[in-house]
């Protein structure tokens, strides 16, 4: 067995870190045994991971492992920059990169023993591949089905109309063509499901 292989206090560190990672509530909403909670980033990224496998045959062009890994990391700077709500003021938009960066950073230093990780945050960031654009533009649609699911619970609830939805999302999906494809469908039938939205 190798020396180098982490101890038992390296895996106990880790899992720490992974706990920190499910402290991070968004701001969307899921049910959860009858009662109207927030998601925490390890429900969606787990999610997220979950929709891509599923959807890796589909498209077999992308490479299915590498879709899964970078949908479990690409939210871990998170840990450190907190989850940015797409809607919230502009003051706290502002500073997302530069957060989001120095977060990456921090994760570089404290775990230089996980590379392959360090290396998906940042390709993830950058949209550096095809898998990475991918889940950057499922990781736009996911929180859309779980309102479908829902019922419009968080955009009733964060007054979100669907014009300001689709001005906040077209583009940014529009990166992946094969998920931009599901973005139409979904726009579809958001446009006759006003009772999703808030009332105007």
């Amino acid at each position: 067995m190798s020396e180098l292989r982490p101890d038992l206090d390296r895996l106990i560190e880790f899992h720490k870190f992974l706990l920190n990672f499910r402290n991070i509530e968004r701001v969307v909403h899921l049910e959860h045994a009858g009662k109207i909670i927030k998601e925490n980033d390890v429900e969606h990224s787990y999610f997220l991971a979950m929709m891509a496998w599923y959807l890796a045959s589909f498209f077999p062009k992308l490479d299915r492992d590498l879709l899964i890994r970078t949908a479990l990391v690409h939210d871990l700077v998170e840990v450190y920059a907190g989850d940015t709500y797409i809607y919230a003021d502009e003051a706290v938009l502002s500073t997302k990169q530069k957060r989001e960066k120095e977060a990456a950073e921090k994760i570089v230093n404290e775990w230089p023993d996980f590379p392959q990780m360090n290396k998906l945050i940042e390709d993830y960031e950058v949209k550096k591949t095809d898998e990475a654009k991918f889940i950057y533009a499922l990781d736009k649609i996911m929180p859309i089905i779980l309102n479908l699911i829902s019922g419009g619970v968080t955009w009733k609830t964060m007054d979100i109309s669907l014009e300001k939805l689709h001005k906040n999302k077209k583009d940014k999906v529009a990166v992946s063509k094969e998920v931009n494809d599901y973005y139409e469908e979904i726009y579809k039938i958001l446009e006759s499901s006003s009772h999703l939205f808030p009332a105007k």
